[in-house]
């Protein structure tokens, strides 16, 4: 449960990891798969449908239908938590990576 006033924020920061690591983990996974496994798509990586073409854009018209429902300061709540979003994940991957 997020608190009152706090829904945007976390929307904002759903919607940016969701759909980011969606994308990088499939370039992940093809890429580690054509390095290591010649090839093979490992389950993790096996969806029941067309994640570009059915999965994503299925929920992104459900967040926007949502969203559309926003009076303005809702909007701007979620829009001003986009740049904490992504230095999130730029942190994250970051530490991730390690030191260079």
């Amino acid at each position: 449960m997020c608190a009152e006033g706090e829904w945007e924020r976390f929307v904002c920061h759903f919607y940016n990891f969701y759909f980011a690591h969606t994308a990088g983990g499939q370039m992940i996974g093809k890429s580690m798969s054509d390095k290591l496994l010649g090839g093979r798509t490992l389950h993790f990586y096996q969806w029941q449908g067309d994640v570009k073409a059915d999965l994503l854009p299925r929920l992104r018209g459900r967040i926007d239908a949502m969203a559309a429902a926003w009076d303005r300061e809702q909007k701007d709540a979620c829009l001003a938590e986009t740049a904490a979003s992504f230095k999130g994940g730029g942190s994250l991957l970051s530490h991730i990576r390690g030191p260079r």
